[in-house]
């Protein structure tokens, strides 16, 4: 069985795009020779630092990076819900699989960087051969636990979606990329910076260390090595035996995990959720159909899973952009965390309707110009809202942080803008680019919800193009010496016409579109992969062109998968 399963998982993979896979082989080679580097390279004082704080990295990306990219659901155990076999069986076999990629096998040439440093740090050659030869096991008890560790972390997030604590555990993971992204080098300047050092002498003694190289496990395998080194067989052994007791564990924990699951999908709720008793309390909505979509809207924010891992992404983003510049020196870039909150909202909602899986068949039956109207302003401003709230929040602790209440003004106006602007946006490219995702009841990873590269990309940089005069206006205002009155009105002026432009002209295309095109943008998230737009027409049809042909790429991946 656990042959045919590596056939499948390389007959998915050969499926993929070609220069995705080359690009992870890559930067795969490029992270295990600078892991071999590092250890060639460090001084007899600072190897073992070095080495322990390497293999953390090894271990800490296997743990966030499938979870992030969904790289590890190749093989998904649901696909083999229905098959005969047993289920301890099955999660051993999908484990095993695992082992057989590019990931392994440049997490295993990582790994191996410990016989480097047993053989560097040998003093004679009969020692030199019993070091090798325990670090050569140590090096593949650690290749097991990282790969188990990772499958068990992916499966427990999958799970863990179904609660609010999953949720938020998710968020974390996804606003500390993106915050790392856009405010990373504050910190990774100084570290580059203090490379030399630390190649010299390590943490020099210190409690990172001692939680590198003695409590996490990736660092057992060097205390292995040293015990050899010294001769004390014993303590070699205990620590192989730790390692192989924690590899064992997380391989068990994995299979469980990765074992088909049935059952109810979600945990019973004990008590109707804060935010319908906020609504359905004394009326707040209007009783209309804009105030019914607002409503729905601002429920599935609060409630669905999926929908309330993107505000918390963007509130952890926020956060985290603040903390690195903080960190860095630069409290200044800590005025972004509400903006940074703000910015999200286009990107988001750029398959605001993807998200909802087939749920516009509603509109398709009871299809008339006013639902269309009611639908479409509806979600703009649910997006406005749901998004609005913590990033207002986030800005007040954030201006009191940078020093004075003369930023209020400048961050108020980017987010004022941000937030029109990036809902008139979503509303246009969540319609044009729709993309199938995984159906909401049937959703595991955090990235079952479908996205579209494309889309995002588009969404960014036109929100780019159509804030740069209110953040132009805004960064002036705020490190002026002395800003005059007309100014401060000027820059408040432009932020809500923005807000207000950008917001009414991008739900009057959604709206547009869907009048003519309703059905097309139905069948797209019915029937993944049907192509109903052609390749030429105006820019909305091109855009949607291209969604299409990305939907097609998903669908015949996942026949592949499925066999169907």
């Amino acid at each position: 069985m656990v042959g045919r399963l590596i056939r499948l998982r390389f007959a998915i993979q050969r499926h993929t795009t070609a220069w995705k896979r080359q690009l992870g082989l890559g930067l795969g080679l490029v992270a295990g020779a600078l892991t071999w580097a590092a250890v060639l390279l460090a001084a007899p004082a600072g190897r073992a630092d070095v080495l322990a704080f390497a293999l953390a990295g090894w271990l800490a990306g296997w743990l966030v990076g499938p979870v992030l990219t969904s790289g590890a659901a190749v093989l998904r155990p649901e696909y083999f819900a229905l098959l005969p076999l047993p289920r301890r069986r099955l999660g051993f076999g999908l484990l095993a699989s695992v082992f057989v990629g590019v990931g392994a096998a440049v997490t295993a040439l990582a790994v191996l960087a410990v016989i480097a440093y047993a053989v560097v740090a040998a003093e004679a050659p009969a020692v030199a051969v019993a070091a090798v030869a325990v670090a050569v096991l140590a090096a593949a008890l650690l290749l097991v636990l990282v790969v188990a560790l990772s499958r068990a972390t992916y499966a427990l997030v999958g799970a863990a979606m179904r609660t609010r604590v999953g949720v938020e555990l998710a968020a974390v993971q996804y606003g500390l990329l993106l915050s790392g992204t856009i405010a990373g080098w504050l910190l990774v300047s100084p570290v580059v910076n203090g490379v030399p050092v630390f190649l010299a002498g390590g943490f020099a003694g210190g409690p990172a260390g001692t939680v590198l190289g003695w409590w996490l496990p990736s660092g057992w395998p060097l205390r292995a090595v040293d015990a050899a080194l010294a001769g004390d067989v014993p303590a070699a052994l205990g620590w192989l035996t730790a390692l192989a007791v924690a590899a064992g564990l997380a391989a068990l924990a994995a299979a469980v995990l990765l074992a088909p699951a049935v059952g109810p999908r979600t945990a019973r709720r004990r008590h109707r959720p804060l935010g319908s008793r906020a609504l359905t309390g004394p009326r707040l909505l209007p009783a209309t159909p804009l105030g019914a979509v607002l409503g729905k809207e601002l429920r599935s924010w609060w409630r669905d899973p999926w929908r309330s891992l993107e505000i918390r992404t963007a509130i952890w983003f926020g956060i985290f952009t603040a903390l690195f510049g903080v960190l860095g020196g630069m409290p200044e870039v800590a005025l972004l965390a509400g903006p940074a909150v703000a910015l999200v909202v286009a990107l988001t909602g750029a398959n605001l309707y993807g998200q909802d899986g087939t749920a516009l068949w509603q509109l398709v039956v009871a299809q008339s110009p006013r639902a269309l109207r009611a639908d479409v302003r509806g979600r703009q401003l649910g997006m406005a809202v749901a998004f609005g709230v913590p990033a207002a929040l986030l800005s007040v602790p954030t201006v009191a942080l940078a020093g004075g209440t003369g930023y209020a003004l400048p961050v108020a106006a980017v987010v004022v803008a941000a937030l029109g602007v990036g809902s008139g946006l979503a509303a246009v490219v969540s319609v044009v680019a729709a993309t199938p995702g995984v159906e909401p009841h049937e959703r595991v990873n955090a990235n079952d919800a479908g996205e579209n590269s494309l889309a995002i990309q588009v969404s960014f940089w036109l929100m780019m193009v159509l804030l740069a005069p209110t953040l132009a206006m805004a960064v002036g205002l705020a490190f002026a010496p002395d800003p005059s009155g007309w100014f401060a009105a000027a820059t408040a002026a432009v932020a809500v016409g923005s807000a207000l432009v950008g917001s009414w002209a991008g739900g009057a295309v959604a709206v547009a579109r869907l009048q003519a095109r309703l059905p097309e943008t139905f069948a797209r998230l019915r029937y993944p992969g049907t192509v109903v737009t052609a390749a030429g027409g105006d820019v909305l049809d091109r855009l949607a062109h291209q969604a299409e042909a990305a939907a097609v790429q998903a669908a015949a991946a996942r026949e592949v998968r499925t066999g169907r």
